[in-house]
Order: structure tokens, then sequence, then C-alpha cells
């Protein structure tokens, strides 16, 4: 299929993938299958050639009907006639020892629809598969290199029941991440990047994806506008800083060490737009350097903050009911507007009206685990009722 979107290696797979990919895990918050088919279809009539999704990607869109992003995916790469090359499709487990591993590996092969081995396939189109070990931190990763996972996928790999291996992981786990690197198994690594936070490249003690590239290890970058948060914070700081969407994703595309940038849309006018500033052109280093003190001005605001990403609630859910998410998410735009002297009534009032607050967490910790960004939930949860209740 011809396009106009440039490609790049994805490492030591020699893959030639489109430097714009899809990110489908927002699939789960359209309300429709038919939404969600449309944005793949549109997605794939780009030329884009790397979707990268997972299997816990997948929310109840009504009363006992669930969707899930895999089997989208799957669904319509099966039904489409016009694949003349190999669709990479990304997908992830949280398995961290080898029972937990095999399950979602075959729930995700079985959700997607692949067939044969070594040379894949999605009904009567060939596909290539990288199996990724989903978020690593530091337990994750201990737990993982005891269990015999690593072996393990090693070996699924030889089987040709998939065709790369990697790993996802996050701002924190810098150390695990290049542990992971330098046992010099892994195809592709995923990791969050962005003008905001540029801590896996350039501002870190060592520029990771300068790092990882050169071990010929394909990067899919994710979390280029910040995660799944920002579209309402951005409405707040976007009267302060000139850095708008476009922008973000230009820097992205400009770090030459990124493979593909990961492109979470919902809606095919996003994708659209993304399109078209990666057929544009990249920033020039002083464009590079402007840009970056301008995201500088608010880049301090946005640490220590949810990101919204939903990551803990695939595989977590609170003992005591508490809709921890959707809190943290309106203390967030309720400290922005502070900060910036807004309004803030309109967060005040659908903060008294939550069935369970702040004030409700029992303090357990049995969320700690499963943030990615290893915030403290419960004693945000505390401040957030303290500024808001």
């Amino acid at each position: 299929m011809r396009t106009k979107i440039k490609r790049r290696k994805l490492g030591r797979t020699g893959l030639m993938v489109s430097e714009l990919s899809l990110g489908a895990m927002n699939l789960r918050k359209l309300k429709s299958f038919d939404k969600a088919y449309t944005v793949v279809n549109y997605v794939l009539d780009q030329g884009i050639n790397l979707i990268d999704t997972a299997r816990a990607y997948k929310g109840e869109i009504s009363p006992g009907v669930t969707l899930e992003s895999e089997h989208i995916v799957g669904q319509t790469i099966r039904h489409r006639t016009d694949l003349d090359k190999p669709i990479v499709i990304i997908t992830k487990g949280h398995a961290y020892t080898i029972p937990e591993m095999e399950k979602e590996l075959a729930d995700s092969l079985k959700t997607l629809g692949v067939s044969g081995k070594g040379d894949l396939k999605i009904g009567k189109n060939n596909i290539k598969l990288v199996y990724l070990i989903h978020g690593i931190s530091d337990e994750r990763w201990t737990t993982t290199k005891s269990s015999g996972v690593l072996d393990r996928l090693q070996e699924i790999k030889q089987q040709g029941v998939i065709n790369y291996i990697g790993f996802s992981s996050h701002y924190p786990f810098a150390r695990e991440v290049k542990e992971a690197v330098d046992l010099d198994i892994f195809d592709v690594v995923e990791l969050p990047y962005n003008v905001f936070n540029r801590s896996f490249g350039e501002d870190g003690d060592i520029n990771l994806l300068k790092y990882i590239y050169e071990k010929d290890i394909g990067i899919i970058n994710m979390k280029a506008f910040n995660g799944n948060g920002m579209g309402p914070i951005y409405q707040v700081i976007k009267e302060y800083i000139s850095v708008d969407y476009p922008a973000m994703l230009r820097f992205c595309l400009t770090n030459p060490y990124i493979t593909s940038v990961d492109a979470g849309v919902r809606y095919t006018k996003e994708f659209k737009l993304d399109m078209q500033v990666a057929c544009g052109k990249i920033y020039s280093d002083q464009e590079l350097s402007e840009i970056k003190t301008e995201a500088d001005k608010v880049a301090g605001h946005m640490k220590n903050i949810c990101r919204e990403c939903m990551h803990c609630q695939e595989k977590f859910t609170c003992p005591n009911g508490i809709d921890f998410p959707k809190i943290l998410s309106l203390y967030n735009h309720y400290t922005f507007k502070v900060r910036q002297n807004k309004d803030i009534s309109a967060l005040l009032e659908k903060y008294a009206q939550l069935e369970k607050n702040g004030e409700d967490c029992l303090e357990c910790g049995e969320c700690l685990p499963w943030c990615e960004y290893k915030l403290n939930i419960p004693k945000l949860l505390k401040q957030a009722h303290k500024a808001m209740g």
C-alpha cells in the first residue's frame, strides 16, 4: 500500500515500520464496536503498518458488553483484502511468571486470531507479532528475572509462536530498563518520552533512548502527549505556553533514536492531524531548544500527578470501592486551575457528587504496586479531600 508516511527500521528485527503508529489503548473508551473498527481501518488506509495493543486494553462499553482492543485489531486485519505487506502488531501481557505469561499469551493469540508458526497470519494476511512484558517495575522485574519467564519467552520465540520479544516500562524504572536492555535478549522496547518529560532521553543520567538505539533495539515512543490526562490540563496551560499537540508530536518525531511514535487516538480526525504532522518537517536544533524552553515553563507542575493512563485498573480494583482514578483526575485539574487562578467551582461540585471520596480511603496500600509512576495514591487521595472536600 502506497503511503506518504516515512519508515524507520525497528532495530534488530530489520522491519521497516511507519514512524507514526496506532496506540490502540483508547479504543476501549469508545462506546461502539463500529466506531472502533472505523478508527483501525482508517489507520490502515493511511499506510500505517504498526499497531500497539495489549491483553489488558479492554473495557465495558455497555452492561455486560466488553470491547477488547486485540479483538478489534484482529478482526479489522482479518477482513482486509488490500494488505500487501505484513502488519506489525505489538501486544503486551502483565505476565511475570511462566503460568501467567503462557495464559496471557494464549489469550492474546486467540483474541487476535493469530494462526501458524514463524509465518504468522490473521486470516489470509501476514503479520509480525511482537510480544512485550507489560510495564516492568522494580518488583515486577525482580519476579520476572527469577521466575524463568525470560528463558521461556525466548523458547516461544524460537518455536515461531511469536516473532519478537520486548518489554515496556515507565519513568521511575530507568535502572531496571537499562538492566533489561543489557541482557541483549530483547528486540523492542516501549517507553514514555515527551517534551514535558525527557528523563529517558537527553535529560536522564544517561540518554537511554540513544543507549538502546545503539544496541540495535527498536524503540516505540508512548506518552508523546504526556498521557490521557493531558487533554483537560492542556485547556488550562495553553494560555501560558505555545506548545500545542502538533508541536508535542513533532518533538518526538524529531528524535532520531525513536523508531515509531505511538498515537493513542479515539477518532479518525485526530489521526488525520497526526498524519499531517508526521508527513511534515522535523524541528531544527534551534527550534528544539525553543520548544524545550517553552515546555519547561509548566513541566515542573506535571510531576507527581496522575496521568490517567488507566494501567492501574487493568489488574486492580479498590477493595473499598473508591474510584480513585476519577478522584485523582479531578485533583489534577483542580491543582492546575488553582495555580492559574481559574474557576474551580465545577470541579468542587463534581467531587461533592462522588459516592465515595478521598476521605474513604483505608490507606491499605494495595493500589501502590499497580501505579506505573509510583505515585503514593492514598496520600494523594487524602490531599484531594483536604483541598476539595
